[in-house]
């Protein structure tokens, strides 16, 4: 009688066990695709060619920032978190070229109609919440368009990136991060692009970083 309760005992005890394990198994795999459906970080750069204009009459030459007032109308931010975003963009830019200057290319020109585009971009994916290279409704690859109709040509590319962390430590974290990933680096340290815009938005804590990149100034 005592054998035959510890059989049974020792059965329940291996069906629980069983039971557990499969449990866990199932927990594992759900896991497993929630991670997969995780962008990585950085998220994958967007590179295209897009095609002069007819009547373009587009300069190659290196020019500097240009005197084009800002297009984007950024959300109300406070005085000093406005100057932080501002310090942040100008560290991140002197970063990339640093990097590049170690590998013998000219440095990357700022644009102000490339950083209004990426700030567009940047402010998008911060109030709707998503980060993408295409809209989250309608699919559509926003850069290519925006760039065209700004008359941009040849080369191009757009970086997007989100991160949760605070401001003081966000452009340190950003630059490993970039130049850590193989894609991401190749594109900052590609000498076919000549000028960048960089547009950044948070709320202090999570912020989305996007930066254009273009061979060819309008």
């Amino acid at each position: 009688m005592k054998n035959r309760s510890l059989s049974i005992l020792l059965m329940m005890l291996l069906f629980l066990l069983a039971s557990a394990c499969q449990f866990t198994d199932q927990t594992l795999e759900k896991e497993q695709f929630t991670t997969q459906q995780t962008p990585d970080r950085p998220f994958r750069p967007l590179q295209a060619t897009l095609s002069a204009p007819q009547d373009s009459q587009s300069s190659d030459s290196l020019k500097g920032t240009g005197e084009d007032a800002p297009l984007t109308t950024r959300p109300t931010l406070t005085g000093d978190l406005d100057t932080a975003i501002s310090s942040t963009t100008d560290a991140l830019l002197s970063a990339i070229n640093v990097h590049r200057a170690l590998e013998g290319w000219p440095p990357l020109v700022r644009q102000i109609a490339l950083t209004e585009i990426a700030n567009k971009r940047a402010i998008d994916m911060a109030v709707h919440a998503y980060l993408s290279h295409e809209d989250p409704e309608t699919a559509e690859i926003l850069i290519e368009s925006m760039l065209i109709e700004s008359g941009y040509h040849g080369q191009v590319a757009e970086l997007v990136y989100a991160a949760n962390e605070p401001l003081d430590r966000l452009g340190e974290i950003a630059i490993n991060e970039w130049f850590d990933d193989p894609d991401t680096r190749s594109v900052l340290l590609n000498p076919g692009f000549h000028f960048i815009g960089i547009g950044m938005m948070g709320d202090g804590t999570t912020w989305k970083i996007v930066q254009v990149l273009a061979e060819h100034a309008p």
